[in-house]
C-alpha cells in the first residue's frame, strides 16, 4: 500500500529537501494580518465618523452621548419645559424589536419636518429651515425620554442654555 509521502518521494525524488510547514509561523502571520486589517477598519471607521455626524460613541454615562436610540424629538422652540401642543414631536422606529436607531437620521428627519412644515413649526409662508442643534435630553425635558436626542432650532450655545449636553451642530438650508 502506498501512502501520500511515498507518492511525493516518487514524484519529487529523494534529492529534494523535505517538505515541512511551520504551522505556528503561518498561524502567527495570519493573526498579525487579521489584526492589521481590524486596526485599519477601526481607523477608517473613526475617520468616517469624525467627518460626519458624531453620534452614539462612548459609554452610556458620557456627556453628549444618547442612551436612548429608538426615539428622538424634533422641537418647535428651544424649550424643554413647555407642554404646548406640537412643542416637540417624537420620532421613533417601531416594530424592529429594539434594533432601530434614530440617532443617525434625526437631524435630517427634523430638517425635513421644518421644510415641509408638517407640524406647523413655522408660519405657512416661511420657506427656510432654521439652524438646528442636537442635544441629549435629561429628566427635565417635559413629556420626553431622558437620554434621547432633542433637535432644537438654535446654535452651538442652545444646548448649554437648556442645561443639556450638545450632540452635534447642524445648520439647515
Amino acid at each position: 500500500m502506498t501512502n501520500e509521502k511515498d507518492l511525493l518521494v516518487q514524484a519529487l525524488g529523494t534529492d529534494e529537501p523535505p517538505l515541512t510547514l511551520d504551522f505556528n509561523a503561518i498561524e502567527a502571520k495570519g493573526r498579525a494580518r487579521r489584526s492589521a486589517v481590524a486596526t485599519a477598519a477601526v481607523v477608517s471607521g473613526v475617520g468616517v465618523i469624525t467627518s460626519g455626524v458624531v453620534l452614539g460613541l462612548g459609554s452610556a454615562g458620557d456627556p453628549g452621548v444618547p442612551t436612548e436610540r429608538e426615539i428622538a424629538y424634533c422641537y418647535r422652540t428651544a424649550d424643554i419645559t413647555s407642554d404646548s401642543p406640537n412643542q416637540h414631536i417624537p420620532v421613533g422606529i417601531g416594530g424592529h424589536g429594539g434594533r432601530g436607531d434614530v440617532t443617525v437620521d434625526i437631524m435630517q428627519i427634523c430638517a425635513d419636518s421644518w421644510r415641509s412644515n408638517v407640524y406647523g413649526f413655522q408660519p405657512p409662508e416661511a420657506d427656510h429651515i432654521p439652524p438646528l442643534v442636537a442635544c441629549v435630553l435629561t429628566d427635565d425635558a417635559v413629556n420626553a425620554t431622558a437620554g434621547a436626542i432633542g433637535v432644537f432650532p438654535g446654535d452651538s450655545g442652545t444646548c448649554a442654555a437648556l442645561g443639556l449636553a450638545r450632540v452635534t451642530p447642524w445648520t439647515g438650508g
